[in-house]
């Protein structure tokens, strides 16, 4: 089952807590979500509009592992449909929807699984620059300025950024990805058990490899957040170009 949940459209950037109110429908290939409150690292909805756009950072063999462009997957496959964001079913996963109380859109997908979050947002992007250098530096300010410890790493899956968020329980570990893909830019923040050894970093960046994004064909602003929708059980979904 999937959760969805209400967040206030002035949430902080980088983290705060947040009072969710889930309401549960069946999706094949989740599990129930707990009716909780949950603290959720955030970056704003766009970037700043004063930074420049940079080259696009490629993710080696992106095209054949993921994340996905909608037109790259191949025969009809079954997925769970969140509109510009789709996945595979996975057993065990647990999926919340995040929605902006304010307009009750959808804003983001948290995907849980044995202790392991990961919080999914996919922006519209120029076609031959890239996002996440600039967003990676807007975040890096961020928590400099929230006096959090954090580091650029190079991964698998390219730079990623890595911070002790300060909390009354003590440091909070938070792990952001970045993929610039064909005209979409895909955000990943990972928190929980994933961040403590390196198999579980290993099924995480799988589980955000097997994505896809769906950026559809109408005109958007650079940095616009690609609209999700509420799914349907998991079905058959067949490439437009197919």
């Amino acid at each position: 089952m999937f959760g969805r949940k209400k967040r206030h459209a002035e949430d902080a950037p980088a983290e705060q807590a947040v009072e969710h109110e889930p309401e549960e429908t069946e999706v094949e290939g989740a599990e129930a979500v707990p009716a909780a409150a949950e603290t959720t690292p955030e970056t704003s909805e766009t970037a700043s509009s004063d930074l420049d756009f940079q080259p696009k950072e490629l993710v080696e063999g992106r095209e054949q592992d993921g994340p996905f462009d909608f037109s790259e997957i191949s025969g009809t496959r079954p997925f769970i449909d969140f509109g510009a964001v789709l996945l595979p079913p996975t057993p065990g996963l647990t999926i919340r929807v995040e929605v902006e109380e304010r307009t009750k859109r959808p804003v983001a997908i948290t995907l849980e699984h044995e202790g392991t979050r990961l919080q999914v947002q996919a922006f519209a992007a120029p076609r031959s620059a890239g996002l996440w250098a600039e967003v990676r530096a807007q975040l890096a300010a961020q928590l400099a300025a929230q006096h959090a410890e954090h580091r650029e790493f190079q991964g698998e899956l390219g730079w990623e950024l890595h911070a002790a968020l300060p909390t009354p329980e003590g440091p909070r570990m938070v792990r952001f990805l970045g993929v610039d893909g064909p005209r979409w830019f895909l955000r990943g923040v990972v928190t929980g058990a994933a961040l403590e050894d390196k198999d579980g970093a290993r099924r995480v960046n799988a589980l955000f490899r097997s994505l896809i994004v769906h950026r559809g064909g109408e005109p958007r602003a650079p940095r616009e957040l690609l609209p999700l929708t509420l799914p349907q059980p998991a079905a058959q979904v067949r490439p437009a170009d197919a």
